[in-house]
Order: structure tokens, then C-alpha cells, then sequence
């Protein structure tokens, strides 16, 4: 592998590093908002307290900063050598939405999980 695919490689996993961070952030601050009483005052009141919750912009700042570390990533590979390796970020959500927010997956879920991960064996061998 040389020197750009490793160029690449870093910036596949910071990209997918600050997915995960910012879904994770993001549902921290949604689940602050949504437990609160003022629930009840309507649609609008909810979108203003969602997106000035701390968490949710934060979480926000961690998209952008993911879709920076994609684009640079794209810049040093192909599309279809990058792309699956985004399915780690849905292995990533899945175990720690479990830990940090003791959701619980199905084993159907995880049963998907095992399949992307074989599909991203496959994919990065060609």
C-alpha cells in the first residue's frame, strides 16, 4: 500500500471517528430535550430547544468535521474503494448505542452488522 492509500485510510477513519462521535452526541442531546416538561409546548419549541441544545451542535460540529476528513479522503482515492468502509460507522453506532445508552440490538440487527462487515472484507480485498 503506498503512501496516498495510507493518506486515504486516515482520513476514512477520522471521517468515520466523528460520525459515530456526532450520532452519539446528537442522541445525547435529543434524549435532553425530549425528557424535559416543556415538551408540551409544541413543534416549534422542540426544533428551538433541539438545535441550541450543547450536545446537538456539538454533534453538528462533528458532521462537518467528518464530511472535511471524507473530502480529503476522497481526494487521495477512489469513491468505491472508500465508500465501504462507512459501514464500520454502522457497526460502531450499533455497540455503543448499546453501552452508552443501553439500547438493546437484536440479534437481526447484529446478524446485519456481521453481513456489511463481510461485504467490507470483500470490498477492500479488490
Amino acid at each position: 500500500m503506498d503512501k496516498t492509500n495510507y493518506s486515504a485510510l486516515t482520513y476514512i477513519g477520522l471521517c468515520i471517528i466523528f460520525t459515530v462521535i456526532g450520532q452519539l452526541l446528537v442522541k445525547h442531546g435529543v434524549l435532553q430535550v425530549s425528557t424535559s416538561k416543556t415538551m408540551t409546548v409544541g413543534l416549534v419549541n422542540y426544533i428551538l430547544r433541539t438545535f441550541t441544545n450543547v450536545w446537538v451542535i456539538i454533534g453538528l460540529l462533528s458532521a462537518v468535521v467528518a464530511a472535511v476528513a471524507w473530502t480529503m479522503a476522497l481526494s487521495r482515492c477512489q469513491l468505491s474503494f472508500a465508500y465501504p468502509f462507512m459501514g464500520l460507522a454502522i457497526v460502531l453506532v450499533l455497540a455503543l448505542s448499546g453501552i452508552v445508552f443501553q439500547e438493546h440490538s437484536t440479534m437481526t440487527r447484529w446478524v446485519g452488522v456481521l453481513i456489511v462487515c463481510l461485504g467490507l472484507f470483500v470490498a477492500s480485498r479488490g
